[in-house]
Parts: structure tokens; C-alpha cells; sequence
């Protein structure tokens, strides 16, 4: 096992997105260049996410305190629990917890004029995972193979572990939690709530044969001279 710093993790991340845009390929997507329908106010990322977020270029000559404060003017969604919080209640069978947050009107604050993503090489993982079979814009909701739903929730569960000490929320909320304060925690009524470890994936019968492939080749997909098995032993499914 590697041991994980910063650094090891934003390039661990960075691997995991590879793998996934590749892996995505293999999949027939009506999602087109221009197509920002799933691209809102109401993306949700870990602190991990957004810190290599902060690594683009787009922010360089930008007043992000500015622009993050006008985008959350209005209301956000802003989940009550993390995907290992509600895998966890899965795993042991019991009921989840009514998530009952409204998600808020606005597009991304990081679409530029032509509706494309200003970060797009940095964009977290919810970016990456939403992707549909149908045009979303015709029939108003995405439609995505059940296989594609699984191994989208098995990495977001994978991110949220290698973050299990930081926290996830809103995007913009995560983004202004570490431009204002370099760090994040959270407090009492705070937006923000505390990552888990991984308690186990959520895969049926049926798809566990298919989801040990998908983990193996994770698994074996390069970062540096290692692989991403050095980082990833305690997530194996």
C-alpha cells in the first residue's frame, strides 16, 4: 500500500478519472460537445474533488471569492448524507434517512457562452459519471445503462474513501469552504458533511462477474511506475 499524501492522491485521482473517461468510451452516449442539461448548480464533490479542481487553469486570472459568492446566491442542493453513509444503510438493511433538500435553479458558474465546460480536464466526477443514451434535453432526464449506474456509484464510493478524512457537499460550497479557509471541517449547521470509508459495494447477483472485470482492470490501470492497486487494496469488491 502507497502511502497517500496530497499529492498522491490528486495523482491517484487524476488516474481514476483516466480510467473512467476511457471506460466510458466502450459505451454508446448521445452526450455531444455543447449538451450541458446535467450541468447545474446542484453538482456534489468531495473536498479531494474540488482541490484538484482548483489545480485548473481557469482560475488563474479569475476572482473565484466573487464568483462562487454571486453563483450560491440562490438555494443549491446540498446532500444530508454521502454515498458511504447511504451504502452503509444499504449493507446493513436499514432504511435511509428521507433526504428532503430542494435542488436550486442556475447553470454551472463554470460554462463559458457556447455551453461548454471551463474546466472540463478538472471536472469532478459527477461531471464525468452523468451521461445518457437519449438526448436529455428531449425527454428531460438521462438515460443510463443499470451496469453504468453501478460502477458510477462504486466510484464515487472509491473517491469518497480515498477523502475519508475530508468532506463533501455542494460543489461551490466544498470550492468556497477551501478558497476562504484553505481547509475543510465541518461545524455545527454546517453545509458541509464528513466523507466515510468504504463499507462495501452495492452490486447485485447478476452483476458480479461483470463489476470483478471492471475492478480488475481499474486495478491494473497505470499512475507513474505503480498502478492503481497500490493505492486501491482496502476497496477491492
Amino acid at each position: 500500500m502507497v502511502y497517500m499524501d496530497d499529492s498522491n492522491k490528486f495523482k491517484v485521482l487524476a488516474a481514476i478519472y483516466s480510467f473512467y473517461d476511457q471506460f466510458l468510451k466502450g459505451f454508446p452516449l448521445a452526450c455531444r460537445p455543447g449538451c450541458h442539461v446535467c450541468c447545474t448548480v446542484n453538482i456534489v464533490a468531495t473536498s479531494l474533488e474540488a482541490g484538484h479542481l482548483l489545480h485548473s487553469s481557469f482560475f488563474d486570472n479569475l476572482d473565484l471569492k466573487k464568483l462562487l459568492s454571486s453563483a450560491t446566491t440562490g438555494s443549491v442542493y446540498r446532500p444530508s448524507l454521502s454515498t458511504n453513509q447511504i451504502a452503509d444503510f444499504c449493507l446493513r438493511q436499514e432504511e435511509i434517512p428521507p433526504d428532503r433538500v430542494e435542488h436550486g435553479e442556475g447553470v454551472c458558474p463554470f460554462l463559458d457562452q457556447e455551453g461548454l465546460c471551463s474546466v472540463y480536464e478538472n471536472r469532478p466526477f459527477a461531471c464525468r459519471a452523468m451521461s445518457s443514451r437519449e438526448v436529455c434535453q428531449y425527454g428531460g432526464e438521462a438515460d443510463m445503462e443499470p451496469f453504468l449506474v453501478t460502477v458510477n456509484l462504486a466510484v464515487y464510493q472509491i473517491i469518497e474513501h480515498l477523502d475519508k478524512e475530508g468532506v463533501s457537499g455542494n460543489l461551490l460550497d466544498v470550492l468556497s469552504e477551501l478558497v476562504n479557509n484553505q481547509s475543510v471541517s465541518p461545524g455545527p449547521g454546517d453545509r458541509l458533511i464528513s466523507n466515510r470509508a468504504l463499507p462495501g459495494f452495492l452490486i447485485t447477483p447478476d452483476e458480479q462477474g461483470r463489476f470483478r472485470a471492471f475492478m480488475r482492470r481499474l486495478a491494473d490501470f497505470q499512475v507513474g511506475d505503480t498502478t492503481l492497486k497500490a493505492f486501491l487494496d482496502n476497496t477491492s469488491g
